[in-house]
């Protein structure tokens, strides 16, 4: 089987059981109370199925990655049109848990008020600040995700050190910091284990991503962290969340599944920096 679909055949079955025995978890391990039952055996079955998929995208990113500082056409998304529709439908679910962001941030601030005003909480303005920046981080890393796949498939890859790239790792961090934010009370890890698992692994893997346009490419562990974001993305969509989550959710999955497929967006090779403009404006060669 050709590793164009091992990778992301292996990501979404392994991700699709996970999915499943996350549903069983929910459903059988936790008590009335919200506590978890030890030794449950669909625990037992997911975490060992965690396991075994970490162990198996080890393995494949070590066995399959890309060679470091090789840029051929078959690394890139060049022409590539299954790994453009996959990022640009990452984009427009990205944008999709922007507008419906913003319409959840109403109802916060209404809520956040009314606890304000009852002595239970503090200033309502703060308390949808982090929603607020993750909804804009949301909007542009759609944004960058279009602009920069659609530079990927001409072939003329990222522009070097551009920042533009880096906005979908600084989601995913304000993401975790307002996911934990939210599940800091809870004395029940096992609540939120998966949900944070998921935005840990698509931080670490935008940010390796990113790390080709800054000319430290780094194929194995972009490839490795882009399979576990895909497959815990896919295992917390048991879990309760709202409608922009689970778009964001599902918007990280498509967005990396490229990079899963060891097709990173490598900067462009010199000369692919000046536009056509400057290269008019240039004195011919003797």
């Amino acid at each position: 089987m050709r590793k164009e679909i091992l990778l992301p055949v292996s990501a979404v079955v392994l991700g699709a059981g996970g999915l499943a025995l996350r549903r069983w978890e929910l459903a059988t391990a936790f008590e009335e109370t919200g506590l978890v039952t030890p030794g449950m055996p669909s625990t037992l079955a997911l975490g060992a199925l965690s396991i075994v998929a970490a162990v198996l995208f080890l393995a494949l990113a070590l066995l399959l990655r890309p060679v470091e500082g090789k840029r051929t056409e078959e690394a890139t998304l060049k022409g590539d049109t299954l790994a453009l529709s996959s990022t640009v439908l990452g984009a427009f679910l990205l944008l999709g848990s922007a507008a419906l962001g913003c319409l959840e941030l109403g109802a916060q601030f209404r809520q956040a008020a009314a606890l304000a005003a009852q002595g239970k909480g503090g200033n309502p303005v703060l308390a949808v600040l982090l929603p607020f920046a993750l909804t804009l981080l949301c909007l542009g890393s759609g944004v960058s995700l279009l602009s920069v796949g659609k530079d990927a498939y001409r072939g003329g890859g990222v522009r070097r050190f551009s920042g533009t790239v880096l906005l979908p790792a600084y989601t995913c961090c304000i993401w975790l910091i307002s996911a934990y934010q939210g599940r800091a009370s809870d004395p029940v890890v096992q609540d939120y284990l998966y949900e944070l698992l998921a935005i840990i692994c698509a931080l670490l893997a935008f940010y390796y991503v990113a790390g080709s346009a800054f000319e430290h490419p780094r194929p194995g562990k972009t490839m490795f962290f882009s399979l576990c974001a895909v497959y815990f993305c896919l295992v917390t969509l048991a879990d309760e969340h709202s409608a922009a989550e689970l778009l964001r959710y599902g918007g990280c999955v498509f967005a990396l599944m490229p990079a899963a497929l060891g097709r990173p967006l490598g900067p462009r090779m010199p000369g692919e920096e000046q536009t056509i403009e400057e290269r008019m404006e240039e004195p011919p060669h003797e």
